[in-house]
């Protein structure tokens, strides 16, 4: 697998790790959690664009 994959997976996770803190009502962790999810992704595209190359 190539990292951009990897990584992609990786913030996924991240994302309902933090969609399922939102419903649980933990709602400081859950802000954090869904912002280190959002950068895991872009971070991602960064990646992948230089894998293209």
């Amino acid at each position: 697998m190539r990292k951009s994959s990897i990584l992609l997976i990786i913030g996924m996770v991240i994302l309902g790790v933090g969609a399922a803190l939102s419903v649980a009502k933990i709602e400081p962790w859950a802000d954090g959690v869904l912002i280190a999810g959002a950068i895991v992704v872009v971070i991602r595209g960064f990646i992948r664009n230089r894998e293209k190359d």
